[in-house]
């Protein structure tokens, strides 16, 4: 990435296994070192705290760690819902990282991105001053329905396109998911 020029996000895995969790933050302080220029900020834990794969204070303790040990700044992601259900979790990160995904949440496609969007601006308001990033935002293009919330490629591609001109006009930072199926969902 730091030779093609790209800044990029670097995500740590966080599980229940001390030792690759100690591996990850090794290597995420190596690379934030070795690649200045490249990594921009990171993201470390995803979904831990939603479930339940490592308690609060080990994900504390990771988060203070890469916050000691790089110059970068330093997330973990996780639902709205977490977000505003634990908010001393903002005390340990540099910025938010939330996860707005509607579709779960059985939310129909026309009423998709606004919902997303009000859980934004949920979390914004609820931690002024930090910077909220979307970390995941996006509609599957097949699998199970979640009530009246559909997965299919005209769905999806009707979420995203609305989603893409709202994040513009509003100057959002995001993710978007998925680059890449996941048959396993």
């Amino acid at each position: 990435a730091q030779a093609q020029g790209m800044a990029l996000t670097m995500g740590v895995w966080l599980d229940r296994r001390r030792d690759h969790n100690a591996r990850e933050v090794a290597a995420a302080v190596d690379a934030t070192h070795n690649h200045r220029r490249a990594v921009q900020r990171i993201i470390a834990g995803n979904e831990t705290q939603l479930h339940g794969s490592l308690p609060p204070d080990e994900l504390h303790a990771v988060l203070a760690r890469l916050r000691g040990a790089t110059r970068v700044p330093v997330s973990t992601a996780e639902p709205w819902h977490v977000w505003l259900a634990r908010p001393d979790l903002a005390n340990h990160v540099d910025f938010i990282t939330v996860h707005l995904l509607p579709y779960w949440e059985g939310v129909p496609v026309e009423a998709a991105v606004d919902d997303a969007l009000m859980r934004y601006r949920q979390v914004q308001d609820r931690f002024p001053g930090k910077l909220v990033v979307i970390g995941e935002i996006g509609w599957p293009s097949g699998g199970p329905s979640v009530g009246v919330a559909h997965a299919t490629p005209d769905r999806q591609a009707a979420f995203v396109r609305a989603f893409l001109a709202r994040a513009a006009d509003l100057k959002l930072d995001y993710h978007l998911m998925e680059a890449v199926d996941q048959p396993w969902k």
